[in-house]
């Protein structure tokens, strides 16, 4: 009776760490799908979130290079002044009026994972776009956040009918 138990017991050790193993393999996938690679020490997740004329994912317009870095590892230099994190789904620009600044001018996503509080996303419709009070044009819909030259401003381009890509970025 004793060997029978002893066998029970292992056949639940193994299939507890099994599962358990399944589990890390699961997160540690999730967590590589929004990430550059394996994470640099301090690198964080990206938050989601879209805010119109500010910000994607945590990295705001104005944000200094070294701080995107700290926060999201180096990224991956596709050309100059222009870096993909997140497995390229966030482009971030530090180019602006011809020349290669240390600040975040531009951000660029065609990834559907993110979002505005009010839901609005890469695959949303243009109808869904009028609760913006965005003006559109034929395959392009925008809102300045301010009047001045060079005012940020967030760009939504549409094919077929819905977004396809969104753009936050200095004038």
């Amino acid at each position: 009776m004793t060997s029978r138990v002893v066998s029970v017991a292992a056949v639940c050790t193994l299939l507890l760490a099994a599962a358990a193993l399944v589990g890390c393999s699961s997160s540690h996938h999730a967590a590589k799908d929004v990430s550059e690679g394996p994470s640099p020490p301090g690198s964080a997740r990206p938050n989601r979130l879209i805010v119109l004329g500010e910000s994607i994912a945590g990295i705001s317009l104005g944000d200094t290079r070294k701080s995107v870095e700290r926060a999201f590892g180096h990224g991956k230099s596709s050309r100059r002044g222009l870096v993909r994190y997140f497995g390229g789904r966030l482009l971030v620009d530090y180019w602006f009026h011809d020349e290669l600044t240390t600040r975040v001018k531009g951000l660029e996503t065609r990834w559907a994972g993110v979002h505005t509080r009010s839901g609005l996303h890469v695959g949303s419709s243009r109808q869904e776009l009028r609760a913006l009070h965005v003006a559109c044009a034929e395959e392009e819909c925008s809102q300045a956040a301010g009047r001045m030259p060079d005012a940020p401003g967030t760009v939504f381009t549409i094919r077929h009918g819905k977004v396809a890509r969104i753009e936050i970025f200095y004038g």
